[in-house]
């Protein structure tokens, strides 16, 4: 099995992709997109990360970050994943085998790197015909963008240029 070598400085913009094992659909339960999101909360608070973006989908996730703590972003991974195993199990849920072993990453290189990653992340939900706009989809960062000025409320109702060179799907 090969070894993979991730190198990140302290303040590189990470955007992640985490896949479920075989892609099953095991995020579409609102219940496990609410403890995924407590996950969040639970890391962020004992490793330390900054939180720029996030998706979630039935069977994966997009998610931009700073890793600020002690912890890199392997580690914060790992820990999401494992959190994540922990609740659903606490809760009675199947937790085994939730999530492919890897994951992807790609450090954002400038600014034009880091919108279309975040136009890409909010407009997932539209691409994969989950809603007609992201302002529909409840799984997403895309709210707290728009009270930042960053969106308005109707973008997205027709896809943005600056997705169509991402495919981070696998």
């Amino acid at each position: 099995m090969p070894r993979y070598r991730r190198y990140f400085s302290p303040e590189d913009w990470v955007f992640i992709t985490m896949v479920t094992a075989e892609r099953r659909p095991w995020l579409r339960d609102a219940q496990a997109k609410e403890d995924l999101l407590w996950v969040f909360r639970s890391v962020k608070r004992h490793h330390g990360y900054r939180h720029i973006a996030h998706v979630i989908l039935d069977d994966h996730l997009h998610w931009m970050l700073i890793a600020e703590g002690r912890a890199g972003v392997s580690r914060l991974v790992s820990s999401v994943k494992l959190g994540v195993l922990h609740r659903r199990r606490r809760i009675g849920q199947p937790w085994r085998d939730l999530w492919q072993p890897r994951f992807y990453d790609h450090i954002l290189r400038n600014e034009v790197d880091f919108r279309r990653h975040l136009d890409y992340i909010h407009y997932n939900p539209v691409k994969h015909g989950y809603v007609a706009s992201p302002a529909e989809y409840p799984w997403s960062s895309f709210p707290s963008w728009v009270r930042r000025g960053v969106y308005d409320y109707h973008w997205g109702e027709h896809e943005p240029a600056s997705t169509t060179t991402i495919n981070y799907e696998s």
